[in-house]
């Protein structure tokens, strides 16, 4: 059973850096490419953390066009609004997946990245996803499968027991594999699905996995039986690889473009 995600100044700090990462700069651009945007246009993007997606988004849909992201955590869109202090294309509030505070039709694309995992109810939130994108609207939804990350280890059982606390940190599990039967269900039509994996060979600030390990380690202490010291053997294993040239991580995102 999930307890969820705390997004604390720790996590805060790891989402943002880690969002600037080359591997998240490029899924990124993939996902702004898939709204095939247009100037003028109205867009909403759910979980909109840090800001980043929401900012790349303002450029393409012009002075005529705008973007609103709804994020729960408060810090998150403390940081997004400073992100886009002067840019009044884009605007920011809390919000929850679940019970969008937007009429019916209200945008002409929506896009939600990383959010489905910790929702209590997948259908009911692509109902609410379906019911604020107008007809004809495009939307893109990304998602991870956590279930098999490929993460080398020293220690293989420690970093086992990590992966297994870490599952804990999301509500739904598999969303990938059950995205294609919600969409459905919400009445949107799926045009495609793709693969954007996440390959690191090094252990560092630029990779992806790095600021991800940092999560997964604050998040981990006191579950499976977890400790600090532990945790912190984890860390120190991974930064061992790197020094040895023996470091692999590898986790599949998956991008599902949909029509309304």
């Amino acid at each position: 059973m999930a307890d969820g995600l705390e997004f604390s100044d720790e996590v805060n700090h790891a989402l943002k850096m880690a969002y600037q990462t080359p591997d998240i700069v490029a899924a990124r651009a993939m996902v702004v490419t898939s709204l095939k945007l247009q100037e003028g246009l109205k867009v909403l993007d759910i979980g909109s953390g840090p800001g980043l997606l929401a900012l790349d988004i303002s450029q393409k849909v012009g002075d005529s066009g705008s973007v609103v992201g709804i994020d729960m955590a408060d810090n998150m869109i403390e940081s997004a609004k400073k992100l886009c202090a002067d840019n009044k294309r884009v605007s920011f509030e809390q919000g929850d997946a679940m019970s969008l505070p937007f009429a019916d039709n209200s945008f002409d694309a929506v896009v939600s990245t990383q959010v489905y995992e910790y929702v209590p109810d997948l259908d009911a939130a692509l109902a609410e996803f379906a019911r604020v994108l107008r007809p004809g609207g495009r939307g893109v939804i990304v998602d991870t499968d956590w279930a098999f990350p490929y993460w080398s280890a020293g220690d293989g059982d420690c970093r086992d027991s990590m992966i297994n606390a870490w599952k804990q940190h999301c509500a739904q599990e598999s969303v990938p594999m059950r995205l294609p039967g919600s969409i459905k269900s919400a009445g949107l039509q799926l045009q495609s699905v793709r693969a954007l994996p996440i390959m690191n060979t090094h252990y560092n600030e630029d990779n992806f996995s790095y600021w991800l390990s940092k999560i997964i380690a604050s998040f981990a202490i006191g579950r499976e039986g977890l400790t600090h010291s532990e945790s912190d053997a984890w860390i120190a294993g991974l930064d061992s690889l790197e020094q040895r040239g023996e470091y692999f991580f590898c986790i599949n995102r998956y991008l599902y473009e949909i029509v309304n």
